[in-house]
């Protein structure tokens, strides 16, 4: 089940104060979103995943099902910066044929990442990625 236009607002609207919380059961599981104290006093939503995020997950060398909860990071292993100090260095007929022998210096790194900016921006991805979300009603403790 896909969720309304109306059901979304409801979400980013309950996501937007200060230790908001929302519960979903997204494709088998089920899916915490808290607003959290970040740094100073800034907050973000994170994500916790059957009531818990372990630290395994955030690696993309391995393959996690509660990755696609998660926001997915991709950043260049070596820094714009310093190719352009190496190329500069080294002349670039001879950049291009380290960069073409050696993948190190074009590859990439992938990270997941608990923590969102917004309601919004975890609710669009959600919605994305999950076949079936359901909103679950809060259970008192």
């Amino acid at each position: 089940m896909k969720l309304s236009k109306e059901q979304k607002q409801e979400l980013i609207d309950a996501l937007s104060t200060p230790w908001g919380r929302v519960r979903l059961q997204c494709d088998g599981y089920r899916v915490d979103l808290v607003v959290e104290r970040s740094k100073g006093m800034s907050y973000r939503v994170v994500t916790y995943v059957n009531g818990s995020w372990q630290g395994k997950w955030m690696s993309g060398k391995e393959e996690h099902p509660e990755q696609k909860f998660l926001r997915k990071s991709v950043r260049p292993q070596v820094s714009q910066k310093k190719r352009d100090e190496l190329e500069k260095a080294v002349g670039k007929r001879c950049f291009k044929k380290m960069c073409a022998e050696d993948p190190f210096w074009t590859a990439t790194v992938t990270g997941y990442c608990v923590t969102w900016a917004s309601g919004k921006a975890v609710i669009n991805h959600l919605c994305k990625v999950c076949d079936s979300i359901e909103i679950l009603a809060e259970q008192a403790a």
